[in-house]
Formats: structure tokens, C-alpha cells, sequence
């Protein structure tokens, strides 16, 4: 068929949209983001600190505490909750 009587150019054929990239990071899918309480010793008494390891990556700590349970209680909400999981662990500048 010819558009030669409409005032039209030649028909333009229409391209392949690209596939939807997904949304969800890779970080979420199937990282290991673990929150561990660890005892260190300082001078005389005993300090709690809760240890963020996410994949390979060297553990950081994320907070200190006089009582294991106070530390013990954040880790297992963190371990549940899994609230920074996203950014692939807390950012550093919200760290102690």
C-alpha cells in the first residue's frame, strides 16, 4: 500500500522496547547481612560490642554496651528485621 495521497512519508517501522530492568537490587536477593555480639575486655570491666559482618567484608562495629543484654537485644532486632539490608549494611557515618 502506498501513502503517496495522504501527505504522509513512508511508514517507520516501530522499534523493540528494551526489557524493564528490575527494581530490586542484587544486594537484597540472596546477601548475608549477620549481626553478632562479641565481649572485649576493657582494663577492668567488660565492654558488649555488636559486630555487622555483611558477605566477605570485614566486620564493623556498629555499637558498644556496658550490658550483653542491651547488645544482645539490638542484634537479634537487627537479625530479624533486616533494616539495612538494602544499603548493604548501616553506612559508616551512622556507625560508632
Amino acid at each position: 500500500m502506498s501513502n503517496k495521497g495522504t501527505g504522509q512519508g513512508p511508514l517507520k517501522k516501530r522499534k523493540k522496547k528494551a526489557p524493564k530492568k528490575s527494581t530490586r537490587s542484587s544486594k537484597t536477593s540472596n546477601s548475608n547481612l549477620e549481626y553478632t555480639v562479641k565481649t572485649r575486655k576493657r582494663g577492668k570491666g567488660y565492654t558488649f560490642q555488636v559486630l555487622e559482618k555483611y558477605e566477605d567484608n570485614k566486620p564493623k562495629v556498629v555499637s558498644v554496651f556496658k550490658f550483653r543484654e542491651e547488645a544482645q537485644k539490638l542484634a537479634d532486632f537487627q537479625n530479624k528485621n533486616q533494616v539495612w539490608k538494602v544499603n548493604g549494611g548501616i553506612p559508616k557515618f551512622l556507625l560508632d
